[in-house]
């Protein structure tokens, strides 16, 4: 099982390069393949072992949240085609075979828990590589238009295609790599995290900079290190200073309009979703269908990436799953972050900032990411610290 996980890790930074693209926007990565194939092995062993799942507090609501996205689906199947229903059905089966790796993660043991944190280093080091390397050899993703894939330029868009997915990775790297270098003071890990922060910058994604700013703050303020967030604050004043002489380029201007008018657009058409199926949504990952129903997309036209969400994590699972679903999804992060590791707690904030913009939440690599962070955090390697969310009790002082 150990070397299966690690295999799959490297097979992490090969990120949307070898993404299949079948009909009706179904895609497969190798990534989701190698996920799949671990989490049903480590089923079957729990199942021949007779073995207790360790994490109930989590197993359940993971559960409960799975079951709203396959009864909003059965509710909505007058709505879809057979083959809509069944790709649908795909992705909330992919969903739930990404959180299992919490449990896999969870059942390992802790010489092999301090292993990944080394592993995490190497394969986040490798999607940086390859995003300086994208952006001094490929700057331009134009010519994968016809793909679905933005026409984005002079930008770091690394094995994710796309600067605001690579950016929120890179900024949940960052966040490692600091929280590593605060407890074990490497040099090392010191200078990988300064050239993460550029691959951050060289998105220039608003949203990665707004994740980056919140999510560092929580960071150095659970760690009791404020000093830190001026120190950083110092840093992006002065590279948005100094790079705002190329604002005049629209792709690299991060005042630009256009893709802010976009998200305007994508949030009024999933409100209206939302306002017409309030109780149980349009069906999980049902969304592009429902969208060719509204009028809002052509199924005529070349199929977008962006046709499967809106760009927002929150009003995506209201949009799919209603109410009910909302609530379950929230009920599951209250119960991950119950006993939280200070990583994980900032790591996860800022994914919800940043799912604001983006749909981060529900995007294969930052969602394995967090899982595993989760996972190391609840259940910690040697060198994790946590946070657990518990009110002391008052006793009070006898007198005399």
């Amino acid at each position: 099982m150990k070397k299966i996980f690690t295999a799959i890790l490297f097979l992490f930074p090969l990120g949307e390069i070898l993404r299949l693209d079948f009909a009706n926007g179904v895609s497969l990565k190798p990534l989701d393949i190698g996920v799949g194939i671990i989490v049903v092995l480590w089923a079957i062993f729990k199942m021949a072992k007779k073995e207790k799942i360790k994490q109930k507090r989590v197993y359940v609501p993971i559960l409960l949240f799975a079951g709203s996205g396959a009864l909003s689906l059965l509710i909505n199947y007058s709505n879809l085609t057979i083959n809509q229903f069944f790709i649908s059905l795909t992705y909330l089966v992919r969903w739930v075979a990404y959180a299992g790796i919490f449990f896999v993660v969870s059942d390992f043991d802790k010489e092999f828990k301090e292993r990944i944190l080394k592993l995490l280093i190497v394969i986040g080091s490798l999607i940086v590589a390859s995003g300086y390397l994208q952006y001094i050899f490929y700057p331009n993703l134009r010519n994968l238009f016809y793909l679905g894939w933005d026409e984005h330029m002079y930008r770091i868009f690394s094995v994710f295609l796309d600067p605001n997915f690579a950016g929120a990775f890179f900024v949940l790297f960052f966040l490692f790599l600091i929280n590593l270098f605060l407890k074990r003071k490497s040099i090392p890990i010191a200078l990988l995290s300064f050239v993460t922060l550029g691959a951050v910058f060289l998105t220039f994604s608003r949203s990665a900079l707004i994740m980056l700013v919140v999510s560092s703050s929580l960071l150095f303020v659970l760690m009791n290190r404020k000093i830190l967030i001026v120190f950083l604050l110092v840093i992006i004043l002065s590279v948005l200073a100094i790079s705002s002489r190329n604002f005049n380029i629209e792709n690299i201007n991060l005042f630009r309009v256009a893709s802010s008018e976009a998200r305007i657009e994508t949030t009024r058409n999933a409100i209206k979703i939302i306002q017409d199926h309030p109780i149980l949504g349009v069906g999980f990952n049902a969304y592009r269908y429902a969208q060719f129903r509204y009028g809002f997309r052509n199924e005529a036209n070349p199929i977008s990436h962006a046709d499967a969400s809106p760009d927002n994590s929150f009003l995506f699972i209201m949009a799919t799953t209603g109410i009910v679903g909302f609530i379950l999804y929230s009920f599951l992060w209250l119960r991950l972050l119950e006993n939280a590791s200070i990583l994980a707690i900032a790591s996860v904030a800022g994914v919800f900032i940043d799912s604001l913009f983006i749909n981060g939440l529900f995007y294969p690599f930052i969602a394995l990411w967090l899982w595993i962070i989760l996972a190391l955090s609840i259940n910690p390697a040697p060198s994790s610290r946590s946070v657990k969310f518990k009110q002391k009790k008052y006793r009070p002082k006898r007198a005399g």
